[in-house]
This record gives structure tokens, C-alpha cells and sequence, in this order.
């Protein structure tokens, strides 16, 4: 028979080759870990979800990834009851019906929408440059008396380099058809002042329920800029709001305030740079105030601002004045709620956190009806304290868990190939 002709060496190299430990890629340390909550359920049938600042921290912005998984690892439909990013309508004009003048009194126009049309706030066009003038709103629909909306707002105009008007009014929400606006005159003013023109920014639907929050505030002056800085920490980096409320110890004042929000990287933070500097970006501007008058105290200490963001910052532009002292803020949060059916001796839990799931889709969005009514016949339930679960890495090769067995069972092997080939070359 023909003698085989394998080198001993190359016998060596490959067998060294297989066993040569295979490398296995781990779980990154630094990914997100899941959030697992029990539900505790008073009765079965419909029970209603409070969203709490734990789900707006580790929850996906869009709420997503949000899950009801019984005991059994089946998944309930729910109905998620929150509220959306709002589209900000054009302001739209109106047909005046009738306008007046009051020689050193005032000015009013009256406005019919042809119909009932849900609003909360007003825009006005003055005549004028200079001025601080009490505004005051009535509403009502056909054959109704007047109802008084509002009875002590004011507008303004800063003449000077710095130039500024403020001439937007909120009114409570209404959706009457007839508006009459009265414009009273101010010490400064003209003998006559116009209304020049009146508009209202249509809403699709009411106010979300709205509760308090009340977060810590870091205040810091910035001289060069004659602005005070203040910055609210919400505590959850998807957290939404709907404005802002100060209170403030001055008994009189008058400022403008720009409402921002911080820019949130997504993941974790990055370990082999500094970490980027702070971004803010515009959400909405107006004008908190306090004047005493012989009636009382008008006051306007509300910014509307929408938004979900875990820092928001005021800028209240003192101008040349003194800054305000602050004792507080709380930021208006909407009230946002996830109801399902839960069965009868069924145990509940809502998962969250896991930014790969896709939103679910369920009939439930497309058969209940009217949603609010669903709700309102749901059971309070409670969400427990979070329990953070982190996937598991995939199991280590024996090969690296036990390097000295791996590296003393080569040592013999090539012991074994260098005896055998020295004995090949000594034939």
C-alpha cells in the first residue's frame, strides 16, 4: 500500500485550530433593563391605570412598549388613554359684529363664530405702543344673557429698544358662538384706542384632568443677561405637562417668561468622551403679573406650555427690575390612564421598558365606543413598586470558564505531536 503522506506539523496546526475556544458576543452591560409591575386588581371587570413617573422614566416616549400579561403569560388588550402631542392651529379671524367706543372709557367688539366652537384663549390687536389695559370677556349663545368669561385680564405693549406686546387673553374653555371683548383705557392712553382685529386659535377637543407637581428647582441669576434662570427637574425623562404655575412673594410685578425644555440623549451615556453640553429649546412665551386694584388683586400667574421633557427652564426677564422672589413652581401634569378587562381569579402585571417592541395593535381601540365611558365604569387598580429585570447573558463556554484545563490539555496534545514527530524523524 502507498505510505500517507501527512506532515506532522501541519497535524500540529490543526488540531491546535479546533480547539481554539469559540467566542461567544455577551449582553452589552449597559442595556436597558426591563421594568415588571404586579397589578392589584379590587374586582374583576374593567380596572383603570394611573401612569406614574416610573412608567414616563423607563417606559419608550411613544408608551409602546407598555404590556398586561396574567399569570400565565397571555396578554390582556388595553386601552391607552393618553394625551397626544397637540397640533397648534392657525389663529383664525372672525366676523365682528358690532364695534364701540367710550370716549376715555374704553372700546369693545362683539364676534359671532356662525356656530359653537371650543377655545381657551384669545389674541387681540391694539391700537397703540405703550400701554397696560384691563381686558374683560363675556360669552353666550342664542337667546342667553352675557356670562362673564373674564373680568380682570390685562395686555400690554413695552415701547423701546426692547420692544414687546402681550396681547393674548386666556378665558376659561367655552364653546359659546357669541363673544363681546371690552378694552378699558388705561391713564396713558389716547382718547381713543381701537380693537383692531380679534382672533381665537380653535381646540379638536377639551382639557385633559390636570394634577400638581410640585419639583425640586434650582434658581440662578444671570446678571448680564437681566434674566433669572430657573430650572425644574420633572423626574422622568418623558414626563408630560401642560404649563407651569409660580408662586411668587412680590405684591406687585409685571414680567415675561420663556418656558424651555432640556434636550434628553437617548441610551446610556457615552463612556469614552465628555458628555455633550446642556441643550434647551423654545416652547412657549408669556406674561405672569400682580397689580392691586380697589376690588382686589389681579393676578396672572399661569404659562400654558406642552410637552414631555424631564428639565424645563424659565427665563423670567426681569428687564432693569429687581428679580422676583420665588417660592415656588408646580408644573400642570395631564392625567394619562391604561384600562383593561381583568378575569376572575387572574393575577396581573404590566411590563414595560423594552424599546424593540413595536405599539401593540388591538380591536379593543375599535369596538369599546366611547372611550371616556369605558373608563368612567372602570375600578381603580394599583401599580406596585417596579422590579427591574435584566436579561440574562448567554452561558459562557466551558473553554473560558476554565482557561487552565483548556491550556494544559494543548501543552499535552502538542507534548504528544512533538514526541510522535521526533520519532517519525529519527525513522
Amino acid at each position: 500500500m502507498p505510505k500517507e503522506d501527512h506532515h506532522p506539523a501541519l497535524v500540529s496546526v490543526a488540531l491546535l485550530g479546533l480547539l481554539w475556544p469559540i467566542q461567544v458576543t455577551a449582553v452589552p452591560a449597559d442595556s436597558p433593563p426591563g421594568v415588571e409591575r404586579s397589578i392589584a386588581v379590587a374586582a374583576p371587570g374593567k380596572v383603570v391605570l394611573t401612569l406614574d413617573r416610573d412608567v414616563y422614566e423607563s417606559a419608550r416616549p411613544d408608551l409602546g412598549d407598555l404590556r398586561v400579561i396574567d399569570q400565565h403569560g397571555e396578554i390582556a388588550p388595553y386601552l391607552l388613554e393618553r394625551v397626544g402631542e397637540e397640533i397648534v392651529k392657525e389663529l383664525t379671524s372672525h366676523l365682528l359684529i358690532k364695534r364701540a367706543f367710550v370716549k376715555g372709557q374704553g372700546t369693545e367688539a362683539s364676534l359671532d363664530f356662525g356656530g359653537p366652537i371650543l377655545k381657551s384663549e384669545i389674541q387681540l390687536s391694539l391700537s397703540g405702543d405703550d400701554f397696560r389695559r384691563r381686558v374683560v370677556i363675556e360669552g353666550r349663545n342664542r337667546r342667553e344673557t352675557w356670562a362673564t368669561l373674564v373680568e380682570g385680564a390685562y395686555v400690554f405693549a413695552i415701547p423701546g429698544p426692547r420692544a414687546a406686546r402681550y396681547e393674548t387673553v386666556r378665558v376659561p374653555e367655552n364653546n359659546y358662538r357669541f363673544l363681546n371683548v371690552r378694552v378699558m383705557h388705561s391713564p396713558h392712553d389716547p382718547e381713543r384706542i381701537e380693537i383692531l382685529d380679534v382672533r381665537i386659535r380653535p381646540q379638536d377637543r377639551r382639557r385633559p384632568k390636570e394634577v400638581a407637581l410640585v419639583p425640586p428647582l434650582t434658581i440662578v441669576e444671570d446678571a448680564d443677561g437681566h434674566e433669572t434662570l430657573v430650572a425644574l427637574d420633572l423626574g422622568a425623562r418623558h414626563q408630560p405637562f401642560r404649563g407651569v404655575s409660580l408662586d411668587l412673594a412680590d405684591p406687585q410685578f409685571f414680567r415675561g417668561v420663556r418656558v424651555e425644555s432640556r434636550w434628553e440623549p437617548q441610551g446610556p451615556p457615552p463612556r469614552d468622551r465628555l458628555a455633550p453640553p446642556l441643550a434647551y429649546s423654545h416652547l412657549a412665551e408669556g406674561i405672569i403679573y400682580r397689580y392691586p386694584e380697589a376690588d382686589g388683586v389681579r393676578e396672572s400667574l399661569r404659562l400654558d406650555a406642552v410637552g414631555r421633557a424631564r428639565v424645563l427652564r424659565l427665563r423670567v426677564q426681569n428687564r432693569d427690575d429687581r428679580p422676583l422672589a420665588i417660592r415656588g413652581v408646580s408644573v400642570l401634569a395631564p392625567v394619562e390612564r391604561l384600562v383593561f378587562d381583568a378575569a376572575q381569579g387572574h393575577a396581573y402585571r404590566l411590563t414595560y421598558g423594552q424599546p424593540e417592541l413595536g405599539p401593540p395593535s388591538y380591536d379593543i381601540a375599535r369596538t369599546v365606543g366611547d372611550p371616556a365611558i369605558w373608563i368612567a365604569l372602570a375600578s381603580e387598580g394599583r401599580l406596585q413598586a417596579p422590579i427591574r429585570i435584566t436579561p440574562a447573558p448567554p452561558r459562557v463556554p466551558w473553554t473560558e470558564r476554565f482557561p487552565s484545563l483548556l491550556w494544559g490539555g494543548l501543552l499535552a496534545v502538542v507534548a504528544v505531536l512533538g514526541a510522535a514527530t521526533w520519532r517519525a524523524m529519527k525513522t
